[in-house]
């Protein structure tokens, strides 16, 4: 695939403007719904109930801090059902209720905004919204009480009803209008965010939504999509940005369903969740391209997502021992006033477009890749109790590599690494390639299993320099039989030479190279 960076002439910044209007003219819908902030989440966490900092929490000043250096102004904060409202028509549970509180006063003490969102998916324990086990009347009724509760709250912007409903059989719109009518007869003013069915996807919203909208007597309902940019549109990115047959303009294309469905039913929106994975500079370009389409048609969005419990999580915003994410030059960006000149991740999205080609252009030479050790790390993992073993992402020319640091110690001393593949077919190639260097020359034995169980082994050299390392199949053997390829291998193993003190394996691609031929 082709890369080009689209251009646009004129850059923009987000008008952050908080006051919520008695009702909603124009201008005071854009100004409120069009601004860009994170979620940050947490509270959904964990299984039910679930013990608070253990399985679950909630994001705390820290992360406020920083999003209000950020010149981010609206939240958005999930949080579960079941927790806050143990018994459907009780009352809501007191602690859950008053760490929600803390929440609301740290983004109040920072002049920030917040969207509640009940991170449900249309259900109560499983159980889909307008069932006999869970009545609409139910879900109006939580909403009610939480509606009392906050609508004399200024941080809260709105209530953000249910998280991507679907699968409701229908049910969803009268959900929804039972909801918004609880809350509206304790609440004229505060806007309620709907999600629509399809778990709330923009690409699909037109397709899936056709009995929204909603009746809100008070005119202050905000439909909120979701858009996320890999190949299935749901944010798990398993694969890499061009398997994920990714481009610049992949957001913009897939947001214009809910964009048209909006203008025609003369409605506002919001994006509640998007975003990109940090192991692609490309990603940055469909981001940026996206946020710019998005404020175009006067879409605000919330990125997903942040919080205090994401360690590695690619799609990640929060900080990394105190650094910015990569994804957040982009949002620096949007949210400056004045604008830089320059966006500096179009050129590392070019080096990043350049790589990828090599990449591709290997792969024609040497053949068909199979497992992407630097992008999805090892399938799994073994070491006698005394050796000490370690896999961690890394970086090299601009591609994803992966680190294995390791050192021996005991007796028998060993580590490894192995690769699942179920049933993977050689039949009609001859060898493995595998991108591999060392930090100190060594040697690294491999070993291949059938679905028997039954072992083929061989030795190759790793050196500091990287390498693509030839493993013919041939130099495999299991009781002195030769690996042919026409027995689906299992798994494959990749096991250093005992190194006492301590040495660094780099692991690139592994790909099977054809049988020449005839």
């Amino acid at each position: 695939m082709n890369f080009t960076i689209s251009m646009r002439p004129l850059a923009f910044s987000f008008v952050l403007v908080l006051t919520i209007a008695p009702r909603a003219t124009a201008e005071a819908w854009t100004d409120e719904v069009r601004q860009l902030g994170v979620n940050l989440a947490g509270a959904e966490f964990g299984k039910l109930p679930g013990v608070f900092q253990k399985d679950y929490t909630y994001p705390c000043a820290e992360q406020f801090d920083y999003c209000q250096r950020k010149r981010m102004r609206i939240i958005r904060v999930p949080f579960k059902w079941e927790r806050m409202q143990t018994t459907l028509n009780g009352p809501l549970d007191a602690q859950e209720l008053a760490r929600l509180d803390t929440v609301v006063q740290l983004a109040h003490e920072r002049e920030l905004k917040l969207v509640l969102d009940m991170h449900n998916y249309a259900r109560y324990r499983g159980e889909v919204i307008g069932t006999d086990q869970v009545p609409n009347d139910a879900f109006g009724d939580v909403w009610r009480r939480l509606a009392e509760h906050y609508r004399d709250r200024p941080a809260v912007l709105a209530y953000g009803i249910m998280n991507e409903p679907h699968g409701t059989g229908g049910r969803w719109p009268a959900a929804a209008q039972a909801c918004v009518d609880a809350i509206r007869r304790v609440d004229q003013e505060h806007l309620i965010f709907v999600g629509g069915e399809g778990w709330s996807g923009a690409h699909c919203w037109a397709k899936v939504n056709a009995g929204l909208p909603i009746n809100d007597p008070a005119e202050r309902t905000v439909y909120e999509a979701h858009q996320y940019f890999d190949h299935n549109n749901s944010g798990s990115y398993r694969r890499s940005y061009d398997e994920e047959k990714a481009y610049p303009n992949v957001g913009v294309e897939r947001l214009t369903p809910f964009i048209g469905w909006l203008k025609q039913h003369n409605q506002r929106g919001f994006i509640g969740e998007f975003g990109v994975p940090d192991d692609d500079a490309r990603w940055l370009v469909v981001l940026d391209n996206t946020l710019a389409e998005m404020r175009k048609h006067n879409l605000g969005g919330t990125y997903w997502a942040a919080g205090p419990w994401w360690n590695n999580y690619p799609l990640s915003l929060e900080p990394r021992d105190g650094k910015d994410r990569p994804q957040m030059a982009v949002f620096d960006y949007h949210l400056a006033v004045p604008q830089p000149a320059e966006r500096p991740w179009e050129e590392a999205a070019q080096r990043a477009a350049d790589v990828a080609a090599e990449a591709r252009a290997l792969d024609e030479r040497l053949g068909r890749r199979v497992y992407d050790v630097g992008r999805r790390g090892e399938s799994y993992h073994y070491a006698n109790p005394e050796s000490t073993f370690a896999s961690l992402p890394d970086r090299s020319d601009g591609r994803p590599v992966r680190r294995i640091e390791f050192q021996h110690d005991g007796d028998p001393a060993y580590i490894g690494l192995g690769l699942y593949f179920g049933a993977l077919v050689g039949q009609k190639h001859a060898a493995w390639q595998l991108e591999a260097r060392a930090e100190s020359t060594c040697q690294l034995e491999i070993k291949a299993y059938d679905k028997t169980g039954r072992r083929f082994t061989g030795k190759v050299q790793v050196t500091p320099e990287w390498q693509i390392l030839a493993i013919p199949f041939a130099v495999l053997t299991s009781n002195g039989e030769s690996f042919t390829g026409s027995e689906p291998i299992e798994k494959i193993e990749f096991q250093p030479q005992v190194s006492r003190s301590g040495n660094k394996l780099y692991l690139g691609a592994l790909r099977m190279t054809p049988k020449p031929s005839p």
